[in-house]
């Protein structure tokens, strides 16, 4: 039988720190083929195997029949026949896995392996110039309004994509290509592909011979990858004195399948939550969880719990996440809590900016620190702001026609858009911006979306910069809006008094036929400027600068300046990402 297979190159690779057991392979087998129908197909532990180019093996492979409902139905009795597999290749010093229908087997043999030096896994045949076709890469931020992965594709990427704009990026999988021959590796789950020809077992054992052979010897860093987060043991962090300071969860995967009913969320009694607990708990737990010592804190609420470490892995301890179960069909129940702890499915920040957790491993960010003085550049203090006292100083009086002279949307309007034409103000229920600023005279139009925060006192602390970000953020793509969208605002709430008042929304356009000649200054020059711009009155560009010069002489600052500068410069990567220029406004 075993003369019989043929298979693609496809498989997860490992370093062996000893020799796998008999015991613990006939242990493996007969746990994943629990499940299976009549007799094996084949069965064979830890077999001797010289290839013809003279490389030596040992196999063990197990294959099964499993009788499964097919995907396209549900609850009926209809079965499939279907024929799963497990081969294992040892060779002194490596495992590899080849594997079908077949679910994590290398957690039998955890005490047996370990992963690869990512550097090394990652630069595999950066010394042969590979030509990188396609990379999906995760984004190293704690903020929930961003654009959390991405997949990009191109004949070659090398040189295409902006060097900056990687430095906080980890790449989850790409494809590369040298001379002929196709790769794609997937660092997360340790595993190597190569577009070819389906080969037997003898040629099976010599490329996998060949890639671990290959990744124990990499010394050469491919220009490209390097470019992307590196990787650093978690235990060197904390043992530099490193504390993390914010967590953020991603349990998109858990909610996606409760409002598609798929799956339930139960209270540890049994009782089903409803849809408003459902709201409330998802839009709590995609907000940062700030960790202070022993306590953590979400939207302002203490939780109880704690966040451990172990020489590689953070784990979340939760209440509320381990009483909260997640019931789906066919599927044994499980705590949120278990799921966090088993998948990480979570990235955390350190007190040092440089530093990020994703997904079991962690980056840092070489490049952060020496761009300290362009992120500064982004904060202009040249507006007078010592008058605001409130954001729109309401309730508002019918009578009103502009909003009263100590309200941020006052100073807005008289100066950050004294140079405009055309000034709208787009508080509302659906707002792209709090105002929309069109300069259309000028040598070169720009558009501005202006975006206001006002808090009472000056602060620091992550969660209102996180708010007027994430609300920039969320509505960052609307700088690309077709002039259609503008005209449904236009005719919906444009063209009417603010809220019973009257204060015109639109200033400087007596009608849409105006709006819209501004609208095509701005389209049709391809040199025309867009604009995010963040009004911040609560923060102090002295002392941001102050603690930031800190920060990149190497000394450390308290915990929310560094969620502050993860969130500064995640808006402004995002706003280069878009070819949007960022500003942010602030007081001396």
């Amino acid at each position: 039988m075993i003369g019989s297979l043929i298979l693609s190159k496809n498989a997860q690779f490992y370093s062996l720190k000893k020799t796998l057991s008999r015991k613990s392979v006939v242990d493996a087998f007969k746990k994943i083929s629990q499940s299976r129908i009549g007799n094996y197909l084949i069965n064979e532990i830890k077999e001797v195997y010289k290839t013809s180019a003279g490389n030596n093996a040992a196999y063990s492979i197990v294959s099964y029949k499993i009788e499964v409902e097919p995907s396209f139905l549900e609850g009926t009795a209809t079965k499939e026949h279907k024929y799963a597999y497990l081969l294992l290749i040892e060779f002194d010093d490596a495992l590899v896995i080849l594997k079908k229908y077949v679910d994590s087997p290398e957690k039998y043999f955890s005490r047996f392996i370990e992963e690869y030096d990512y550097e090394k896994f990652c630069h595999l045949h950066g010394n042969k110039d590979p030509e990188y076709e396609r990379v999906t890469m995760k984004n190293m931020s704690i903020s929930n309004a961003i654009i959390r992965s991405r997949s990009l594709e191109a004949k070659s990427l090398n040189g295409i994509l902006p060097s900056n704009a990687l430095s906080r990026s980890i790449p989850s999988n790409f494809r590369m290509k040298i001379g002929q021959e196709s790769y794609t590796l997937t660092p997360s789950t340790s595993r190597v592909s190569r577009r070819d020809n389906k080969s037997k077992i003898g040629k099976m054992i010599d490329w996998a011979f060949e890639i671990k052979e290959e990744i124990k010897a990499t010394t050469s860093s491919s220009e490209f990858i390097s470019n992307f987060a590196s990787p650093v043991c978690l235990q060197d962090i904390m043992d530099g004195g490193y504390k993390v300071v914010a967590i953020l969860l991603d349990l998109s995967e858990i909610e996606e399948k409760v409002n598609s009913g798929i799956a339930s969320l139960n209270k540890s009694d049994g009782v089903q939550l409803g849809t408003r607990e459902i709201d409330k708990f998802f839009d709590h737990i995609k907000a940062p969880i700030l960790v202070d010592e022993d306590a953590l804190k979400t939207k302002g609420v203490v939780l109880a719990g704690k966040v451990s470490y172990s020489k590689n892995v953070i784990t979340v301890k939760n209440k509320i996440l381990e009483e909260i179960f997640v019931e789906e069909k066919g599927v044994p129940g499980y705590s949120i809590g278990a799921f966090v702890n088993k998948y990480k499915p979570f990235s955390a920040v350190f007190d040092s900016p440089n530093y990020s957790y994703f997904s079991r491993s962690c980056f840092e960010d070489k490049h952060l620190l020496g761009n300290i003085q362009s992120i500064l550049n982004v904060f202009d203090d040249s507006y007078n702001f010592d008058r605001v006292t409130s954001e729109k100083e309401k309730p508002h009086a019918a009578c009103l026609t502009r909003f009263p002279e100590k309200s941020l949307f006052r100073v807005v309007e008289d100066n950050c858009c004294s140079g405009d034409d055309i000034v709208i103000c787009d508080d509302m229920n659906d707002e792209w911006a709090d105002h929309i600023a069109i300069d259309r005279s000028s040598a070169i139009p720009s558009i501005s979306f202006i975006h206001s925060k006002f808090t009472k006192k000056d602060t620091y602390g992550a969660s209102a910069f996180h708010e007027v970000v994430a609300q920039a953020l969320k509505n960052i793509g609307r700088t690309q809006a077709e002039k259609g969208l503008y005209k449904a605002k236009y005719d919906n709430e444009w063209f009417k008094n603010y809220e019973g008042t009257n204060i015109k929304r639109v200033n400087g356009a007596k009608n849409w036929q105006e709006l819209e000649q501004a609208l095509d200054a701005v389209n049709q020059n391809p040199n025309s400027i867009k604009k995010i711009v963040l009004a911040t009155p609560f923060l102090k560009k002295e002392k941001l600068t102050k603690e930031l010069n800190n920060l990149a002489q190497g000394q450390k600052c308290k915990p929310h300046y560094v969620q502050l500068i993860w969130l500064i410069n995640t808006f402004i990567s995002s706003c280069k990402e878009f070819g949007v220029q960022a500003h942010i406004l602030c007081k001396k």
